[in-house]
């Protein structure tokens, strides 16, 4: 199956839509970014993992980046092209992750994206406010990490 019928066709909207106006939609206070960011770091420690977290508005830019003791200096940057790639397709870097692992190299098509699962992003009312990068564990332990983090945002949809 090919990624855009996957993700319901999200890539080709990202870029038909690049320029066109957005709907408001709530930011991502700090002190929310901040409370996330505590959510994941918890979530690391129950599972011994040393992770970075990278959490970035709908635009992709970053609201708070930390590396919890132990974790890899790159960490870091993976864990923020997981966030940006969340945030900019509105979906779980996971379903990157699966597309290729089923031969869809589609994905690869799109500049920057992160094809690795541990990107989240964070929904309110269908619409992306933010998302959630980390990196510095397996792909899925970076994902449970991301989630128990989006699930610290009040009115967060998993998506």
């Amino acid at each position: 199956m090919k990624l855009w019928k996957m993700a319901g066709g999200a890539i080709a909207l990202l870029a038909t839509a690049a320029g066109a106006p957005v709907a408001a939609a709530p930011a991502l206070a700090l002190r929310d970014a901040v409370a996330m960011a505590q959510g994941a770091t918890e979530a690391a420690g129950r599972g011994g993992h040393a992770v970075s977290i990278v959490i970035v508005n709908r635009e992709g830019r970053v609201i708070l980046a930390q590396r919890m003791d132990g974790a890899s200096y790159k960490s870091l940057d993976v864990a923020e092209g997981k966030a940006t790639t969340a945030a900019a397709l509105g979906l779980p870097t996971r379903l990157l992750q699966e597309a290729l692992a089923k031969g869809d190299q589609s994905v690869l098509s799109v500049p920057g994206a992160i094809a690795i699962a541990g990107g989240v992003p964070v929904t309110v009312d269908g619409a992306t406010i933010a998302a959630i990068g980390v990196s510095g564990g397996a792909p899925q332990d970076d994902e449970a990490i991301a989630t128990a983090a989006r699930d610290r945002y009040p009115g967060a949809r998993p998506r």
